[in-house]
């Protein structure tokens, strides 16, 4: 590897390519972390949503084929209670985590993040400076407006692509699903 300097450029022996290093800031604003928790809150417990979308087809195929022994009360119950569930299901856990955050005494809401990336690794820098290797990252989600980096299965960063260069956005993009074990697009 051949450092030439702060901005420089870097070789990439592998692939003969040149790696620039990449800045850029993020805050982590309201709208950016109730869409990462929806995300994280459906990939954290898919097989769970799962089972309760099979629940809820069972029920509602129960209760068709005994509707002739049910009241209208208690179809308007099972209206409320399907909602209900369709909506804990979707909307309402991510939610709750975002009030939680938002009342805890150093929330991260409005916190400004900066990204150095480099060619094996990246820098984050908020009151302190921590560097990751792309190969020790959990994982990566793709979103049409975010990279999600998992440091672990609890903690990720955003990193606000609409601050990026789309030339950049591709750099990364490949540099993740190089290095990165678990690559998914959303």
């Amino acid at each position: 590897d051949y450092s030439l300097g702060r901005n420089a450029a870097y070789f990439s022996k592998e692939r003969g390519v040149k790696m620039k290093e990449i800045k850029t800031t993020t805050t982590y604003s309201e709208e950016k972390i109730k869409t990462f928790l929806k995300i994280y809150y459906f990939e954290r417990i898919k097989t769970t949503r799962i089972l309760i979308n099979i629940l809820i087809a069972i029920l509602i195929i129960y209760f068709f084929i005994n509707y002739k022994y049910n009241t209208w009360l208690d179809f308007i119950a099972f209206i409320f209670a399907l909602f209900g569930i369709l909506e804990l299901n979707t909307n309402m856990l991510p939610n709750i985590n975002y009030k939680r955050i938002q009342n805890k005494k150093d929330n991260i809401i409005n916190t400004k993040i900066k990204y150095i990336f480099k060619k094996n690794n990246f820098q984050i820098t908020t009151d302190k400076e921590e560097y990751i290797d792309y190969d020790k990252l959990y994982k990566v989600i793709n979103t049409k407006d975010s990279f999600y980096l998992y440091i672990n299965k609890n903690r990720a960063l955003i990193v606000d692509k609409n601050n990026l260069k789309d030339e950049d956005i591709t750099i990364l993009n490949d540099k993740f699903k190089e290095k990165v074990p678990i690559y998914k697009e959303k």
